[in-house]
């Protein structure tokens, strides 16, 4: 049985979102984004029956 992954579609998706990362005080800084990357894929996964 062997593994694999397929990459179906890879875009940038544009929108204004909020996230939280910590400085180095490690405190939660409140940061602006504006896009968003997104990756679909599938994992095939193959059966050899012989």
């Amino acid at each position: 049985m062997s593994h694999r992954y397929l990459e179906i579609l890879d875009f940038t998706q544009f929108f204004d979102h909020f996230v939280f990362t910590p400085n180095a005080e490690n405190v939660l800084e409140k940061e602006l984004k504006r896009e968003i990357p997104v990756s679909v894929g599938i994992e095939l996964v193959v059966v050899d029956m012989s």
